[in-house]
């Protein structure tokens, strides 16, 4: 029986291991289909498609996009586009406001008696391309400063005394990107967004409403009664459903890659849809 993962990242994000390392490490666990969702970029996918053509593994571009959103966090997964189309000139716009937002963390940081620069961030978290607050976490832990899950948890987390607000896009212009670049836009982790009930029903007809094309059914931090949950609402709302490990490496070692295999028939609805978009543009 084939198998997929659609949800992971590398050190062009917030993972720890690099596109040939993942994809060796996909043939490994015997993966018939990858999909790399960095955090808002696309600099690892020409990499990592060149390595798992080697390996006879297919690969799907994708990202993870980061939209405003509260009280908890939306996350839209972009599957199927044009790596070089519009969303890569966005991106490289969007890296550039992110990284504003380092600087402004490490200074809360200092006043809280953790003093790191920029550079120390960069050498002790191996960061490949974009830093992000699992890097700072990692440095703060080598430091000595925190644990690696404290640094988050009691500094880093949204609301924390160190946070900073990230830049980031509205729902809709997360989902009009993706589709102007031919790919299909998908819910991340839904039970990251924190609602419940109606307000979660409300919220997900109108992101349906905005073109949404799917949510992410499964994934390591839903129990099979979210499972369930989630994949009737995703016939209700007329969205696909897919799922991945949201494999991290080790800044999350408790997921595996290809942990959480979704039904591969959840690709093959995945891939209509992709067609249907890569022939709308």
């Amino acid at each position: 029986m084939k198998t997929a993962d659609l949800h992971m990242h590398t050190n062009h994000s917030d993972g720890t291991l690099n596109p040939v390392e993942l994809a060796r490490l996909a043939k490994e666990q015997n993966l018939d289909a990858v999909a790399l969702t960095d955090h808002d970029t696309v600099t690892g996918l020409a990499e990592l498609v060149e390595e798992v053509n080697k390996l006879g593994i297919e690969a799907i571009p994708g990202v993870e996009l980061s939209a405003k959103f509260s009280p908890g966090t939306l996350h839209i997964l972009g599957y199927g586009f044009d790596p070089n189309g519009p969303i890569r000139q966005k991106l490289e716009e969007f890296q550039k406001a992110r990284a504003e937002r380092n600087p402004q963390i490490l200074a809360k940081l200092a006043e809280l008696g953790m003093p790191l620069t920029i550079d120390e961030v960069k050498k002790l978290s191996g960061a490949k391309n974009q830093i992000g607050r699992p890097h700072i976490a990692k440095a703060l832990e080598a430091k000595g400063y925190a644990s690696y899950e404290e640094a988050f948890d009691k500094y880093l987390t949204k609301g924390g005394p160190a946070y900073i607000n990230k830049a980031g896009w509205s729902a809709q212009e997360c989902i009009d990107l993706i589709h102007e670049s031919g790919g299909v836009a998908v819910i991340a982790h839904p039970i990251q967004m924190k609602l419940q009930g109606m307000e979660l029903r409300t919220k997900l007809k109108e992101l349906a409403d905005m073109g949404m094309d799917g949510i992410e059914v499964v994934h390591p931090d839903h129990k099979p009664e979210d499972q369930a949950f989630f994949a009737s609402l995703a016939e209700e709302f007329g969205l696909l459903p897919t799922g991945g490990s949201d494999f991290h490496g080790a800044h999350k070692p408790g997921i595996q890659l290809g942990q959480c295999r979704p039904p591969y028939t959840y690709l093959e609805a995945l891939r209509e849809r992709m067609k249907y978009w890569r022939e709308k543009n």
